[in-house]
């Protein structure tokens, strides 16, 4: 069998042979067939190698879609992760914005199989969300089903009649953990590019003050990893009151939108969807800091605001982009509007990040086995198969008998 390529610059590959050991135990009992196909949209990290080679061993070939931002950060990463066995890593012309074409994404996919392969599409942030109608008809007898990771992802997909499985494991109880571990990196890191940046640190409670807009895992996570900086004086808003109800007690500001951007110049925008509206950069009174947990294309609609002229760029580096409102107040992306950690070469640096990639995994396998379970449009991983992950995770890392 030919070595699996699990490290790329980092010392040692202990780590994540642990990890890809693991997945390897989800995928051993599920047969798949000898011409299956799998396109998978994935952040370029080292974290994910173990994941990429044995999904490389499952599909023949994998086709790789390295998400815009992450691939960007690491070139040379790219190159490894082409170098793994029955791996492919597509054209960077098959990107986020050109897989919103149906005929785009087709074609993509025709290079790949063969009159008779099934194939299976394993997104991440609703990639091929626009096409899925098409590809549904056009592949009809081939395409096995879809997965979704991401709940922004999964967003894209509801309003699509989509005439084949899709089944998410974006809202399960086993991707909390990872959720609180990407929350931790994103505060570190946002503070990182600060402190590179503008001389700032996180805690500098003279200058900035804090808010963070949606309180689901990653606002939560993000609230208690700024608290465990010792920064007071938080802010939050949740478009449900009933998220809001947990955060007076630990001496959380709950408010509106309109009030934290008042009060706030350094907001984290948790929403996966629109966080921040044209209205609100239109009555922006002060600089805003902004750092989002997904693509600011999403989490902000930032085409959107370009193309209706609510923000100019009017500088960029590496690590920051710089926008103009209307009124010229400035506006700083920190990570070039994507999620903290984007530039950086790491990923959660946890095992917790093997439990949401063995259920995108098995999600796919469960449809190539078990298709009586599943019928045609938007569906959860069941909690019987969530439960045998954690089952198996807690085995394998930690000797849970």
């Amino acid at each position: 069998m030919t070595h699996a390529i699990l490290t790329h610059s980092y010392c040692s590959d202990f780590y994540a042979e642990h990890g890809y050991q693991f997945l390897k135990k989800v995928a051993q009992d599920f047969p798949v067939p000898p011409n299956l196909v799998i396109f998978s949209v994935m952040h370029c990290y080292e974290g994910s190698l173990p994941y990429i080679n044995v999904l490389a061993q499952i599909a023949h070939p994998l086709v790789f879609i390295p998400k815009n931002a992450t691939a960007d950060a690491n070139p040379e990463l790219l190159q490894t992760i082409n170098q793994i066995t029955n791996c492919n890593v597509v054209n960077p012309s098959y990107n986020k914005e050109s897989l919103r074409d149906p005929l785009h994404c087709e074609a993509l996919i025709r290079q790949y199989i063969t009159h008779d392969s099934p194939f299976l599409i394993l997104d991440h942030g609703g990639y091929f969300a626009n096409a899925s109608e098409h590809l549904c008809r056009v592949f009809k007898q081939q395409l096995v089903g879809i997965t979704e990771l991401t709940a922004n992802g999964l967003y894209k997909y509801c309003n699509k009649n989509i005439e084949k499985p899709l089944v998410t494991v974006s809202h399960l109880s086993i991707k909390t953990p990872a959720d609180t571990e990407a929350s931790e990196c994103i505060v570190h890191y946002s503070d990182q590019i600060l402190r590179e940046e503008f001389g700032l640190k996180i805690n500098n409670a003279g200058f900035l003050r804090v808010g963070v807009i949606g309180a689901g895992n990653l606002g939560r996570g993000i609230i208690k990893h700024l608290q465990n900086k010792n920064i007071c004086n938080l802010h939050i808003f949740d478009q449900d009151p009933r998220r809001l109800t947990q955060f007076p007690r630990d001496g959380v500001h709950v408010c509106s939108l309109e009030h934290l951007v008042q009060q706030c110049n350094m907001v984290f925008c948790c929403t996966g969807n629109g966080a921040l509206s044209a209205e609100v950069f239109d009555h922006l009174t002060q600089p805003l800091f902004i750092t989002t947990v997904t693509s600011a294309d999403d989490e902000l609609r930032l085409p959107e605001l370009i193309n209706q002229g609510v923000l100019t760029e009017v500088n960029r580096n590496q690590l920051v982009k710089e926008y103009q409102t209307r009124n010229g107040i400035c506006v700083y992306l920190l990570a070039g509007g994507e999620s903290a950690n984007t530039p950086f070469k790491t990923g959660m640096g946890d095992p917790t990040l093997y439990l949401f990639e063995a259920a995108h995994m098995l999600a796919g396998l469960l449809l190539l086995n078990h298709p009586q379970q599943f019928t045609d449009g938007i569906q959860a991983l069941s909690d019987n198969d969530e439960i045998m992950i954690a089952q198996q995770w807690l085995t394998h890392f930690y000797n849970y008998k």
